[in-house]
Formats: structure tokens, C-alpha cells, sequence
């Protein structure tokens, strides 16, 4: 019964493009990065939420691209202001 099966099955989310910024650039008080997130639901922004990664953290790189990875994964647009290159951190533009 083939529709009965695909009311069954949920469909799978059409995959969209996000956006992705990155500014090198010098921050106050120690932070390694500053990361704004904008989150969606439905196609309209529900949420922007910004985290800060200082550079006195013990995996500061990790802790950067954890969070990175994650949102990008999970569909939010992100954009970034770091004191590191972006190669450096191996993001490179298509």
C-alpha cells in the first residue's frame, strides 16, 4: 500500500542553504570569537542567540568549531567575528 506507507513515514526536510559570515578581526577582553546564531522554525526566524568563546579556554578551537558544527547542522545562519584567520581554522570560501 504505497500511501498508506508514506503517510506513515515522515518526510524528510528539504535541505536549504544557509548563511555563513566570518570577519577576522581584533576583540576586547580576551575573547577568541563572538558567534551569532539565527535560528528558524518554519521557514521564519524563532530565536538569535550569541556566544562568546574566550581565549584563556583550554580547547578554545574545539569549543569554536563544536558550536559552529553544530548549528550549521542543525540549520541556523551563522555569523562570526574571530581573531584567528579563517584558514587557520580550516574554513575556506566555496
Amino acid at each position: 500500500m504505497g500511501w498508506l506507507d508514506d503517510l506513515r513515514r515522515p518526510k524528510a526536510e528539504q535541505p536549504s542553504s544557509r548563511d555563513f559570515f566570518y570577519s577576522h578581526d581584533r576583540l576586547a577582553n580576551q575573547y577568541f570569537a563572538v558567534i551569532r546564531l539565527t535560528w528558524y522554525l518554519d521557514g521564519k526566524v524563532c530565536a538569535v542567540t550569541e556566544s562568546s568563546v574566550a581565549t584563556y579556554d583550554k580547547d578554545v578551537v574545539a569549543e569554536f568549531t563544536s558550536i559552529l558544527d553544530n548549528a550549521l547542522k542543525l540549520g541556523a545562519d551563522a555569523a562570526v567575528v574571530c581573531i584567528e584567520e579563517p584558514q587557520a581554522l580550516g574554513i575556506y570560501e566555496k
